[in-house]
């Protein structure tokens, strides 16, 4: 498997260094914005986890697909924001979660829109 083939400590270390800064370089931001919204345990608990595996998968898939490293991780200003908002009050958590959601599909929209364009002008 070319998979098998391309895999070696060298590799394997950066790759581990690289997702352990991107976690822990801003994971106290992100507790800090959950407790300022009022999540209890299991819901910080349960962003912990869809954060790194949503981190994983977007970066194990097209690290593979592309066959070069595809690192992604969160936004520590869009974090700060959160817990800023939720420290100022007058915003749910529910309304937060839905404004990050909006904004990452419209990131999302703004990217594949300029890829759409690139490819269609070639």
């Amino acid at each position: 498997m070319p998979f098998f083939k391309d895999l070696n400590l060298s590799a394997a270390t950066a790759g581990f260094v690289a997702v352990l800064v991107g976690f822990t370089s801003s994971v106290a931001i992100v507790f800090q914005a959950a407790q300022a919204f009022g999540a209890t345990p299991a819901q910080i608990t349960s962003w912990m986890w869809a954060l790194g595996l949503g981190m994983g998968l977007c970066s194990a898939i097209p690290s593979l697909v592309l066959k070069q490293p595809v690192m992604v991780a969160w936004s520590t200003p869009g974090a700060a924001v959160l817990a800023t908002a939720g420290l100022a009050g007058g915003f749910s958590m529910a309304e937060a979660i839905g404004a990050f959601m909006v904004c990452g599909a419209l990131i999302t929209l703004a990217g594949a829109t300029g890829w759409f364009e690139r490819v269609m002008n070639k």
